[in-house]
């Protein structure tokens, strides 16, 4: 080991309390229910999260949706609480609610003041027992996400306005030959009220759930308050979910995004896929990504001054994900910084990174975890990629240590064997002239269109009253 490594290696003496992150209690109920605790007894806050195995995963791009609009109804009334109350009960004690979607599964969350979990217990409980799913609500929630998007019912409009997130459009290039290969923002409006009921009743089963509880409680309180709602939710049968496989990825044609005409600004990523969170892989990903990044700022930014903070990341759920770099530039440079990430990259692939690197960057990588400031919303994230590592096991891996053990050799293994020979680059810019023709002119014939069969209209209604 290296001087340089040896100094990183021997100055953190301080034992670390983000350690204990990893002290979980788990349980399964016996209706299947799994219950992960974990006690952070500095603030009187209990968060409640209910995580369910269903996501953007299991759904074609046509229904790709329709966990997102359950998401919602779930929020829109009960048998007990209509909609105001269901917020008003969490609000008036200190508290917030809100729901989320992603990929690989749904969860609700709830903050809380700590004197007071049976309110957030019941109120879990009944969004999950007993929904009203009125078809008014469903009207409502899809108007909502188009909101939350900036979408429109209407597909004309779509197609002329042509809305795409380059990375959503990386990620299907990514992740093709499975559900989530979809370039375009998929709609809540093929969603039926008939698809949301069947989701409800096949996937919100206590087995295919994770309830997740911290912050600072009482633990017979949490139990009998757990018993006396979801504790009572029927055993069923837990769904076959089917697994998420990849095809062949296409690295090489353009993936080229349109902005503002005129634009100088030029957006440039660069894309790989990467295990998830839960991977021994991960780790090496991570440290890669921290390598790429340093390169990329400190020639394109730092030697060359062609790009603005160049920054690179694993952007992961316990499954699967992606390792991105991105940066701003201008249309002066674009060509030569595409061309600098895709020589930066090739250099780290056949190279490596060296030993004194991985060390420095491991100790980094573990310092932030030990150092960062986190609410329960962040920290339950690693209980929401672990749950089923943590409901087999009994207990949260260590993850420091894990990190530990990488050094540049199994970087490197994981460079020979995992990354591909060459990144997928996008490029998100001002169009052509002749991009932005072919964008204008549909508008524009479509405009004379109307413009003219109004006028046609006009005089037929002139022509008739001069007969008269």
């Amino acid at each position: 080991m290296s001087a340089p490594a040896l100094s990183y290696a021997s100055d953190h003496t301080i034992e670390s309390v983000a350690r204990k992150v990893f002290d979980v209690q788990s349980e399964v109920l016996p209706n299947g229910l799994h219950v992960i605790r974990h006690h952070r007894d500095f603030s009187d806050t209990l968060t409640l999260q209910l995580v369910v195995d269903v996501g953007f995963q299991d759904f074609t791009c046509e229904f790709a949706q329709a966990p997102h609009v359950l998401e919602h109804m779930l929020f829109e009334g009960t048998k007990r609480f209509d909609r105001k109350a269901l917020r008003q009960r969490i609000r008036d004690h200190g508290g917030l609610s809100n729901g989320y979607t992603t990929e690989e599964y749904t969860y609700y969350t709830l903050d809380i003041h700590s004197s007071y979990p049976k309110i957030g217990f019941e109120n879990l409980y009944s969004m999950v027992s007993e929904p009203l799913f009125n078809p008014e609500d469903l009207a409502r929630t899809r108007s909502v996400i188009h909101s939350e998007f900036g979408t429109s019912a209407n597909k004309l409009q779509l197609a002329l306005a042509r809305k795409r997130v380059v990375k959503e459009v990386a990620k299907a290039r990514i992740y093709v030959g499975s559900n989530l290969e979809c370039p375009e923002i998929t709609s809540p409006d093929s969603v039926s009220m008939d698809l949301i009921k069947s989701i409800f009743a096949r996937d919100y089963v206590p087995g295919n759930m994770t309830l997740i509880v911290m912050g600072h409680f009482d633990d017979a309180e949490v139990s009998e308050a757990i018993q006396a709602t979801l504790a009572k939710l029927e055993a069923k049968p837990v769904p076959v979910r089917a697994p998420v496989h990849f095809g062949k990825i296409d690295y090489l044609s353009p993936l080229v995004e349109n902005r503002g005409l005129f634009d100088p600004e030029v957006d440039i990523s660069l894309y790989i896929p990467a295990p998830g969170s839960i991977q021994p892989e991960n780790d090496a990903y991570r440290i890669v990504a921290e390598y790429l990044g340093e390169q990329l700022f400190y020639d394109v930014r730092g030697q060359r001054g062609m790009a603005y903070t160049p920054l690179a990341k694993v952007d992961n759920n316990s499954q699967y994900g992606l390792l991105e770099a991105t940066t701003r530039t201008s249309s002066q440079w674009a060509d030569e910084v595409i061309a600098l990430f895709r020589e930066k990259y090739a250099e780290i692939r056949a190279n490596g990174v060296p030993e004194e690197d991985v060390v420095r960057l491991r100790r980094k990588l573990i310092l932030e975890f030990e150092s960062k400031q986190r609410y329960n919303l962040e920290q339950a994230q690693l209980y929401r990629h672990y749950r089923h590592q943590i409901r087999e096991h009994g207990k949260m891996p260590d993850l420091v240590e894990r990190m530990q053990k990488v050094d540049a050799a199994a970087v490197k293994q994981v460079l020979d064997t995992s990354f591909p020979p060459q990144p997928l680059i996008t490029e998100q810019r001002a169009p052509t002239g002749w991009e932005a023709a072919l964008r204008i002119v549909p508008a524009s014939m479509l405009f004379a269109a109307v413009i003219l069969w109004l006028m046609r209209r006009a005089n037929r209604k002139r022509f008739s009253q001069k007969r008269l």
